[in-house]
């Protein structure tokens, strides 16, 4: 087997004019760029029912962890939303419900509709 391989390091160094340990430089770069592009082109499993989302409560109790409430200044007045009421609008925001989301916001917060609107836009901008 060593022998394949120093002969394949040598034709690929002998038409480039460079030394033979070249040759087993430049096949280790082209096996793993080829890997890598491999690799690289395989995603994960989805979870979830929407273009794998998963809904952020399964997020959390697979990490442990919990997220705080958020604090939103809207027009000057600060609103306090819960962080189950949070989970539930980014997760809607997520599947594309972004009536729905506004409809939950406004109704655990008491915004008016352009607010909530605002609102989830801003979300949305930054989940996607």
């Amino acid at each position: 087997m060593c022998d394949y391989l120093n002969i394949a390091a040598d034709s690929v160094a002998g038409p480039l004019n460079l030394p033979g340990e070249y040759g087993y430089l430049l096949i280790g770069l082209i096996l793993g760029l080829l890997l890598g592009w491999i690799f690289g082109r395989q995603r994960p499993k989805a979870f979830g029912d929407v273009g794998g989302i998963m809904p952020p409560s399964v997020v959390h109790e697979a990490s442990g962890s919990k997220p705080a409430g958020v604090s939103l200044v809207v027009n000057g007045k600060t609103v306090e939303v819960a962080p189950d009421i949070m989970e539930e609008i980014q997760y809607l925001i997520m599947q594309g419900k972004k009536i729905e989301a506004i409809k939950r916001l406004r109704d655990a917060t008491g915004l008016n509709l352009s607010a909530a609107k605002s609102v989830v836009e801003s979300l949305e901008k930054v989940i996607h």
